[in-house]
Formats: structure tokens, sequence, C-alpha cells
């Protein structure tokens, strides 16, 4: 005999309540890094944009993150810019050739690029991207 407490498939049903307050609960379980993944990533279409994942290589692309990093890299001799953008599917390395800083790009800023995505040695790199500053994201 089923002593078991339940409807007729054997599952209580859960009150909205708890079902609202499981979703809180996952919310503030996940990182700030996550949430922030997220939230850029929801954002991306709205901006013109392509998600970085889905970018294809060898195509000129519309990409919007949040820079993780800017170091000065010379290469060859010749000073490069580089900074790493992150939109919450992927990222990518940004070169500026023949430059030492840019005002305005920092670590943390929001920036939307554009130029010709390429891959090489599982790294994908825009050179020399037009860009445009945006105001930092919180997180």
């Amino acid at each position: 005999m089923d002593t078991s407490l339940g409807t007729a498939h054997g599952a209580l049903p859960r009150p909205a309540a708890h079902t609202r307050g499981r979703g809180a609960l996952a919310r503030l379980a996940r990182s700030s890094t996550d949430l922030h993944a997220e939230q850029l990533a929801a954002a991306v279409p709205d901006g013109g944009a392509t998600r970085i994942a889905d970018a294809p290589d060898r195509e000129v692309v519309s990409l919007v993150g949040t820079l993780r990093s800017v170091t000065l890299r010379p290469v060859g001799g010749v000073p490069a810019l580089e900074a790493h953008l992150w939109d919450g599917t992927g990222s990518v390395t940004l070169i500026w050739l023949g430059r030492r800083e840019i005002g305005g790009i920092r670590p943390g800023l929001t920036l939307k690029v554009r130029g010709r995505l390429s891959s090489a040695r599982g790294r994908r790199a825009l050179y020399n991207p037009a860009y445009e500053l945006h105001a930092p994201t919180g997180g």
C-alpha cells in the first residue's frame, strides 16, 4: 500500500511563493562574474553586435564587451596596446599596433568595437579595431 502523500502523480504541488524563492536563492548563489556575464550576453544583440562566441573568423564583426585587461606588449620593436574584451560568451584580444596608450581605454570599460576577426594559434584577435567608449557597467 502506497503511504506517500501527494497527487495522483505522486508529487505535491509547490506553492508559487516557494518557486519564486528558489529563483531568488539561485541568483544569490551565483557569483558576480556570472551575473555580469549574463547581463553582457543579454545586452549584446541590443547594440547591433555579435556575441563573441558566435562571431565568424575572417569576417568584419561588431562586438560589445568589457575590457578585462589592458597591457603594452611590443611586437617586433613596435609598441602595441593589447586589451582583452569579454562579453559573457567569450573573449577576444584587441591589438592596436603603434600605440602605447589610448585615452579612455582601461580595464572595466564597456567598449563596442568593429574590425576583421582573425584567429591564429587558438587566439582570436581584432587588429586596430574602430571603437566606441561606453560608460562602465555595474557588477
